[in-house]
């Protein structure tokens, strides 16, 4: 018998009694094919990064820097295309809601305001924007200009450097080390009439920025007294609005949707509510609490007899200015109580109005929410109480 068929038989006769450990070999043929993925993977990842690799060395050994024509060219203009920073367009309410989202996000109190804007579809014309408010100390104004341009065009730099101190016009200048420069002046000498602070930002994306705040909203002083408070916002605040107004537009120069927003449609994270707990004061016990952009409220509560009261602080742009004192800072203070919603609920509210624009409100209710039955005769809380916790210094740092 040919040892084929030897063999043959020999197969035939053991198969009927060979059994096989199927998990083991399930579990041998998955190591199997996952060996196979893995190293059909690696091939093709090490294929890809030598076509890159030949595809790289050979532009440069056939290029060597030039055209087939001979002339020389970038290497960086051939990875990068040239971005067209002739493109611009946006509208007059765009303008007007990003100057409006930037005051808001700098925490400025800005009471009866009236903007007025103007949009561009090219880059040769500028964007404006212009805002006129008061802010509990009088009027203000606060303008804004947006404007399409190549960065590295001539003369740009002037823009945000300095001049010399004995050829400045303004009252003071300093050069900022990330593209930006803060100038303040006053129109008619260092004391009376206009002043003016500005910030010229020129940013990376190709756009020139410039933010200004006046001491007025009118065009020329008034006539009757000079004007010598400063202007509304610090220039630490024009620095931060034109971050804003930067962020607000897109590298390809249209709006972004991060400053065109409806103003206020949309809920910041706040640090108002941790302000809050913070100064109450320790006898009160707080039952619920939550917080909503620029508010934060607490429910505290009264562990014997189960009376509650709502608790709110809010930073506002002011609604009805109602002060009867004023703090040797300059800060004033309006303490208040009216009728609530509800039968026998009363409010208590005191308001602060720093210097710097800072407006705080806190308020009491002796109801678990401003909507509620009354709980109790009035609130845990004092007007005292909440006077203090309006005027504290803390609400300074809180967002």
């Amino acid at each position: 018998m040919p040892f084929e068929d030897d063999l043959g038989k020999l197969l035939s006769d053991t198969a009927g009694t060979f059994t096989a450990d199927r998990k083991v070999l399930a579990e041998g043929s998955l190591v199997r094919g996952r060996r196979r993925l893995a190293r059909r993977r690696a091939a093709a990842v090490a294929a890809s990064a030598l076509a890159v690799v030949l595809a790289t060395t050979t532009g440069v050994q056939l290029d060597d820097g030039q055209h087939r024509d001979g002339e020389k060219k970038d290497p960086a203009s051939t990875r990068h295309p040239e971005r067209d920073y002739g493109h611009f367009a946006v509208s007059a309410e765009d303008m007007r809601h990003i100057l409006q989202n930037g005051m808001n996000a700098s925490g400025s109190a800005d009471i009866r305001p009236k903007l007025k804007a103007t949009g561009s579809s090219r880059a040769s014309r500028p964007a404006t924007a212009t805002i006129d408010f008061g802010d509990g100390f009088g009027a203000a104004r606060v303008t804004l200009s947006v404007r399409r341009v190549d960065p590295a065009q001539a003369g740009l730099k002037t823009l945000i450097t300095c001049p010399p101190k004995d050829e400045s016009p303004f009252d003071e200048c300093t050069t900022q080390p990330d593209s930006r420069a803060v100038k303040g002046y006053t129109e008619t000498g260092k004391t009376g009439g206009i002043k003016k602070w500005a910030v010229t930002m020129l940013s990376s994306s190709g756009y020139v920025i410039e933010v200004a705040t006046y001491n007025v909203a009118a065009a020329k002083a008034p006539a009757s007294e000079p004007v010598t408070r400063n202007p509304r916002m610090s220039p630490s605040k024009l620095r931060n609005l034109a971050a804003f107004v930067d962020g607000s537009f897109t590298p390809v120069g249209e709006p972004d949707p991060l400053g065109t927003a409806v103003p206020g449609s949309r809920a910041e994270p706040s640090d108002i509510l941790p302000v809050l707990k913070s100064l109450l004061p320790r006898r009160l016990h707080i039952y619920s609490e939550g917080a909503t952009g620029g508010e934060g409220h607490v429910v505290v509560v009264d562990g014997k007899t189960g009376q509650r009261t709502y608790v709110q602080a809010v930073r506002v742009a002011g609604d009805k200015e109602m002060w009867n004192e004023r703090l040797p800072d300059g800060t004033k203070v309006g303490t208040r109580q009216s009728p609530g919603q509800q039968p026998g609920v009363v409010q208590l509210r005191v308001d602060a109005l720093r210097t710097n624009g800072l407006w705080m409100s806190v308020s009491a209710y002796n109801a678990a929410s401003p909507a509620s039955r009354k709980s109790g005769s009035a609130p845990l809380i004092t007007a005292a109480e909440l006077r203090a916790i309006a005027i504290s210094r803390s609400w300074l740092v809180a967002r």
